[in-house]
């Protein structure tokens, strides 16, 4: 038999100090059974002849909570005033404020802010979760765990499910013998075991996180294969942890030791559907995401044998929809082409043609949507060539359809302009580029915008191996350059846009480590078969920190790194820029939680596994009011939860989009088991780039771009460099404001020296005339134009290919106000 996937991972950590344990109001349920004896734990349905079909759809938890996001969280619910508060102590019972909603699953205790529940569910209780119990001689005497510092090592489990975890504390090295004591669907629970010297440690793991062959040695020698009613409820155990390939082997070997159990065959068809229902979402998610050709196979060798009739339906329709989608591809491409050949102008049918091998080159299943229009216009037999074929092409570039031929070709060739103009090193050939942009029937702003945002990626990338690229990225002046690895996911096609995680090692640690936490280990073929690869993202892993550096810096030298090593990503790569993730581990973790604060306007949410907050954290808690923010901790984890709690704190009593998942009985920790949580939540976050209204604030030189506000100059009370830290006393952070109304005016408060307001036509309606006031007094009013040049700078410094700004109004204090 064979069950769940993946390692457990050790992280290096700093300290042993005690921490607290939560005690949930309805917690009680969550306990596991007294007795010492091997048994299976059913609530629910007692008896051999169990009904999977309807076992599979339980819940496993009592409560059920929809968060705004969409995301439902089952499990035992109280309310805290405090992520360091016991509910049931002095404090808690007088809070007059409880504004965190904290879940407990078992395995960990996710909270989140109240505010952010929109509807609430109580159920009967736990309805049934299997919980095997194995038989250790846990740990009654002897001291508590009530801190987990640097984890040494640990040794595999052997087959009664014992291991030893060795810890360093301030006395020295220590072992602690634990064992598998109950397992779950969702989680394992590991207790420190009896010894000379015992130490009582409850910790718990995802099921999945156990290597499959160990649990299965487990499971097996406490499964009395003789005993049918403890192989039925194993058959349970497996189908509620959506393992139903495992499940169906295991009801198959139970109906041939049990023949009188005959009746139970039509519960094997059940779990049948239930795999090939799962088999079929995964096919469906890989296709959503861009791997159409293994989505495509996949679906022509799915397995017909166990579905049922509505599933294979299900297959056929989406296979077929593949069919159709490459048959039309192959007619419009044959359409095309008919067209092109039948231009009368000579010089139109050779750029036509051009255009042609360029579709035929790069036609995918998702390019196939950028022919909507020629396909719904275009194709008319009775259509003239000329006219038919602008509508193929300014299809093909994502730009303005039209029917006229030379000012479609004419965007061809400002495609071209554009891609050189971002590949220009030198000023004379962008300002040579900038005047024949503009010399072209399609060289107006829109136009421009248009195919910058449809094209490849401007720079190729550097050579890799299975997706795998090493960039060098220009550091700042005097600090030297920045590597950076790249991982792309399986079927890549650079016209088609995909959702990004920049991510931070720790310290000691690498990049590489980092690649393989999100996009897994390489297989043979150098492919890499993790969560990144499943949900078809990219992943990008600066080396942030120098060698050997144990301590976050605060520094523009750090936040450059990475900022840089983004947009270098995005010239190469094709990257949405509306779903980047900024990601880190332990000293990554704090250093991306500043950053992320630091720059909100660049991500679509900030991950932290085990992080620090410090410094700077401290005061641009407001710079999180749209950041979603995603943590993960270890509830023995002492240091990091103390120094953290605050700013979670914060976070929740304001409402802000936050959320903190702590794992029982766990320290410093890498966390792989919640990346499939991580997933789920990224796929629910996207940044809003063009808000209404800005609020942030700032204490360094270089934190000065929020959206589309940017400042220089800040008053000196204000700005507080990490050399100079900590700040006077006193000192509070540059405040800035920044609003758009109907009216189409835009109001500024902000005293810096310098302010510049960029423009673009999601902020503001270039047909009317615009009123800009900062600080109280008219820094613009009447007519805006667009200017080409501000676009393509813009386009070539920020390397944001979907929302490039198209003017700029700036102000200095004692000059000249001025716009473009």
């Amino acid at each position: 038999m064979e069950w769940g996937g993946g390692h457990y991972h050790g992280y290096a950590a700093a300290g042993a100090d005690p921490c607290r344990r939560h005690s949930l109001r309805n917690a009680q349920a969550m306990d596991r059974p007294t007795s010492c004896q091997a048994r299976w734990c059913i609530t629910a349905i007692a008896g051999a002849a169990i009904l999977i079909t309807i076992l599979a759809g339980v819940p496993a938890r009592a409560d059920r909570v929809e968060l705004a996001d969409g995301r439902v969280l089952e499990g035992a619910f109280a309310f805290l005033p405090g992520v360091l508060v016991d509910p049931f102590s002095e404090a808690g019972e007088q809070a007059t404020s409880e504004p965190i909603l904290v879940c407990d699953d078992g395995l960990t205790r996710t909270m989140v802010p109240k505010r952010r529940v929109v509807k609430a569910e109580k159920t009967a209780g736990d309805l049934g979760m299997e919980r095997l119990l194995v038989p250790q001689r846990v740990a009654t005497g002897g001291r508590r765990v009530a801190g987990i510092g640097s984890v040494l090592g640990v040794t595999p489990f052997d087959e009664h499910g014992r291991r030893i975890l060795s810890l360093a504390t301030g006395s020295g090295r220590v072992d602690v013998v634990q064992g598998i004591t109950e397992i779950t669907p969702r989680w394992v629970r590991i207790d420190g075991l009896q010894t000379e010297k015992p130490l009582q440690l409850d910790m718990r793991m995802a099921t999945t996180s156990i290597p499959r062959d160990v649990l299965g040695r487990v499971i097996s020698r406490h499964v009395d294969r003789g005993d049918a009613d403890q192989r039925l409820r194993l058959v349970r155990l497996l189908v509620q942890g959506e393992r139903y390939d495992d499940a169906r082997r295991e009801l198959d070997d139970v109906l041939a030791d049990f023949p009188d159990l005959g009746h139970l065959a039509r519960e094997r068809k059940s779990i049948a559907r239930l795999a090939s229902s799962r088999i079929l979402d995964e096919i469906l998610l890989r296709g959503r995401v861009g791997q159409d050709r293994l989505a495509l196979r996949l679906l022509e060798e799915f397995p017909s044998d166990d579905a049922d009739g509505e599933v294979l339906e299900a297959v056929r329709e989406a296979r077929d929809d593949y069919r159709d989608r490459r048959e039309r591809a192959a007619r419009l491409v044959t359409t095309i082409r008919d067209r092109a050949t039948r231009l009368d102008d000579a010089g139109d049918r050779a750029a036509a043609e051009a255009i042609l091998g360029e579709i035929e080159r790069e036609m995918s299943f998702s390019a196939l949507d950028r022919l909507a229009t020629f396909e719904r216009l275009g194709c008319e037999p009775t259509m003239p060539p000329d006219r038919s074929m602008a509508l193929a092409v300014t299809g093909w570039l994502r730009v303005a359809a039209t029917e006229n031929l030379k000012a479609a070709l004419s965007a061809v060739r400002v495609r071209g302009f554009v891609r050189d103009y971002l590949r220009a090193t030198d000023q004379p050939a962008r300002a040579a580029l900038l005047e024949r942009i503009r010399n072209e029937e399609a060289g107006d702003p829109a136009t421009v915008a248009g195919v910058a945002a449809g094209m490849r990626p401007p720079l190729d990338p550097p050579p890799g191996t299975a997706g795998l690229h090493e960039l060098t990225v220009p550091g700042l002046d005097g600090e030297g350059d920045v590597s950076c690895l790249v991982q792309l996911p399986p079927e890549y096609d650079p016209l088609r846009r995909y959702p990004a995680i920049v991510t931070l090692h720790s310290a000691f640690s690498t990049p590489l480590n980092q690649i393989e936490w999100w996009a897994g280990l390489p297989a043979g073929d150098g492919t890499r078969l993790g969560q990144a690869t499943r949900h078809g993202m990219i992943v990008i892993a600066p080396r942030w920190a120098r060698e050997h550096q144990s301590t976050y810096e605060s520094s523009a030298r750090e936040h450059a790194a990475v900022l840089h090593a983004l947009r270098e990503a995005q010239r190469r790569f094709s990257i949405d820029t509306d779903r980047v993730f900024l990601s880190g581990h332990a000293l990554g973790g704090e250093a991306a939680w500043d950053m992320a604060l630091a720059h909100p306007d660049l991500w679509a949410g900030l991950v932290a596994i085990t992080p620090g907050a410090d410094r700077y954290v401290t005061h641009y808690w407001p710079n999180a009011r749209t950041l979603p923010i995603y943590i993960v901790g270890g509830e023995l984890d002492g240091d990091s939860v103390r120094t953290i709690a605050p700013h979670l704190d914060r976070g929740f009593a304001k409402g802000f989009d936050l959320t903190y998942v702590e794992y029982r009985g766990r320290g410093h920790e890498s966390f792989s088991d919640e990346i499939l949580r991580i997933f789920a939540w990224m796929g629910r976050q996207r940044r809003t780039f063009f808000p209404q209204v800005i609020e942030a604030v700032s204490m360094r030189p270089w934190d000065r771009f929020f959206w589309w506000l940017e400042m220089e100059g800040a008053p000196p009370r204000t700005v507080v460099l990490p050399t100079d830290w900590p700040p006077p006393p006193g000192t509070r952070p540059f405040n800035l404001e920044a609003k758009t109304a109907v009216t189409n005016t835009i109001t500024v408060r902000c005293g810096a020296q310098r302010v510049r307001v960029w423009l673009a036509p999601e902020l503001i309606d270039f047909t009317r005339p615009l009123t800009v006031t900062l600080d109280a007094r008219q820094l613009h009013k009447g007519p805006i134009a667009p200017d080409l040049e501000v676009l393509l700078e813009d386009l070539r410094l920020r390397a944001d290919r979907q929302h490039p700004f198209w003017a700029v109004i700036e102000s200095r204090r004692g000059g000249k106000d001025a716009a473009r």
